[in-house]
């Protein structure tokens, strides 16, 4: 009896287990999408932090979006200022603002003297929670959305 009930035991045990190894398992699809373009923003914002980093080393100030692009920081053949973890930076196609690239609306603010900047990109494809990366010319990259968005 005792041997029975160890055995229903050790099958209980197991059935919960294995049912909490696989509500834990990760969905894929839309949420694996969604990572991936917030993902890609980051590294966006990580590249152009990059490229304000060396510009202003090079001249003194922080530039433009029109600078960098005029540069040849960012094209729409890519940037050098990828970084390798995540390489689709590196080719994506970079344009005029305010959309830099294909849903992604960047804001880019120099003060007067050039030696501060704030940072905004936003994701233009989200209109319900308004996603953005945000960071300026102390480096910290920070990420939001809007607070009515429940998620």
């Amino acid at each position: 009896m005792f041997r029975n009930l160890a055995r229903l035991t050790l099958l209980f045990a197991a059935f919960v287990l294995a049912s909490s190894v696989t509500a834990q398992k990760p969905s894929y699809g839309v949420p694996d999408r969604e990572r991936e373009r917030k993902s890609l923003a980051v590294n966006i914002v990580k590249a152009i932090s990059a490229a304000e980093a060396n510009y202003k080393k090079n001249h003194g100030m922080y530039a433009s979006w029109d600078t960098l692009l005029s540069t040849g920081d960012f094209s729409d053949r890519g940037t050098k200022w990828a970084s390798e973890s995540f390489p689709t930076v590196a080719h994506a196609m970079y344009g005029p603002g305010p959309e830099i690239v294909p849903g992604w609306k960047l804001r880019l603010t120099l003060s007067k003297d050039g030696n501060a900047y704030d940072l905004l990109l936003e994701d233009v494809t989200d209109p319900k929670c308004s996603f953005a990366v945000f960071t300026d010319d102390r480096g910290r990259i920070r990420q939001g959305q809007a607070i009515e968005c429940e998620q």
